[in-house]
């Protein structure tokens, strides 16, 4: 992979590099102006009076030769179009191949692993082994998420910013740390409000036995695809904040919370206006929604692989290698390397192509919430 941006759209209908896509739109237009211009020039009658200069000093031979070398044009132009579309078209045809070769064996992986670790193996057969089966049998039929404790923090000092426009400003808005949840509210003129829900990654790696929700219990609750703490923490977060179901919500998530973000903009309990992913291990999520989707992923993130067997999405994928040291897990994860992937796509010659999401001029209310598990009994 090079080290630019590789961009695949919904159900990898087109898969290609971003300046490639930004070409073959450019092409696009032009063949467009291109036919126009010369659907025009057809129409000219060189013998009006009214015909405009320095058009009126041209022959009907002259009209002749600039249509013809317009169409020439055209025609090459549609040419570089459709070769760059076949390109990218071959591109995602590969991809589809090999999601459907690699992530079927890499998901039974995962599960053997998991059943390794842990010692307890899935209900299902054998061959039938995957993230989701091994994590149900690691959390059994009795799980439960546990009592869980959200709280607003006081004096948030960066409350009446402006809402955030860009995918980098979105994903430095993930709080981390203690304080993993993050809501900013909008009144739009009509007087509803927007909200905008920020979601952190998973702050502590055991199973349940600490405090914390955004745990390794919860990332194994989520590809099991049943409720989980942290899930929870964000859904009371967002009452605690004023969300009803039905507001306009749009989601923004790193790791843990990226799949966190995605349960929730597809659970139909809001009108989801946006979803926006970074390292995420969504493999066994369904986005189909109609909403703006993006899932910011590194080539050289193991975490985005462990979601199990890749889903058929309706989300735009961008891809690139993180550029960190060989080796080096927590850099190719970290959010600082993902917001400059971010930048990246922001500042991409394809960045028209991407999906756009919500903005709002209006200063933001915002709050941010610490969450806790009690102990379960």
């Amino acid at each position: 992979m090079s080290e630019g941006l590789w961009i695949s759209t919904p159900g990898f209908l087109w898969v290609s590099e971003d300046h490639v896509l930004a070409l073959a739109d450019v092409l696009w237009h032009s063949a467009r102006v291109i036919e126009g211009v010369t659907s025009h020039l057809a129409g000219l009658d060189t013998s009006s009076p009214d015909l405009v200069l320095p058009l009126a000093s041209l022959t009907g031979a002259d009209l002749v030769g600039i249509r013809t070398g317009l169409a020439h044009l055209g025609d090459d132009t549609r040419w570089l179009y459709t070769a760059l579309a076949a390109y990218a078209h071959s591109t995602a045809q590969s991809e589809r191949s090999r999601v459907a070769f690699f992530d079927g064996p890499r998901d039974h992986l995962i599960a053997l692993a998991i059943v390794s670790a842990t010692g307890y193996q899935p209900r299902v057969d054998y061959q039938d082994w995957g993230a989701a089966e091994a994590a149900r049998a690691v959390l059994g039929d009795d799980f439960s998420p546990g009592p869980i404790v959200v709280s607003a923090i006081e004096g948030v000092e960066d409350a009446g910013q402006g809402r955030a426009v860009t995918m980098e400003a979105r994903i430095e808005r993930i709080p981390s740390g203690e304080n993993p949840i993050r809501i900013e509210r909008f009144t739009r003129v009509d007087g509803a409000d927007d909200f905008d829900v920020y979601i952190a990654g998973t702050q502590e790696w055991s199973v349940g036995t600490s405090s914390e929700p955004f745990d390794m219990e919860s990332n194994l609750a989520l590809v099991a695809g049943v409720s989980a703490a942290s899930l929870v923490a964000v859904e009371l977060a967002m009452k605690k904040s004023g969300i009803r179901p039905g507001d306009r919500v749009s989601f923004t998530g790193h790791s843990q919370g990226g799949l966190v973000a995605a349960r929730l903009a597809e659970s139909g309990r809001y009108a989801t206006t946006g979803l926006l992913t970074a390292g995420a291990p969504l493999g066994n999520t369904h986005i189909r929604g109609s909403y703006p989707a993006v899932a910011l992923a590194h080539s050289d993130d193991v975490v985005p692989r462990l979601g199990g067997h890749q889903q058929e999405s309706q989300a735009t994928t961008i891809e690139r290698n993180s550029g960190s040291r060989p080796g080096d897990v927590a850099g190719a994860h970290s959010r600082k390397a993902y917001a400059t992937t971010a930048r990246m796509a922001d500042n991409s010659p394809a960045h028209s192509q991407l999906p756009i999401f919500p903005t709002s001029g209006e200063p933001a209310r915002v709050e941010v919430f610490t969450a806790v598990r009690k102990e379960k009994h």
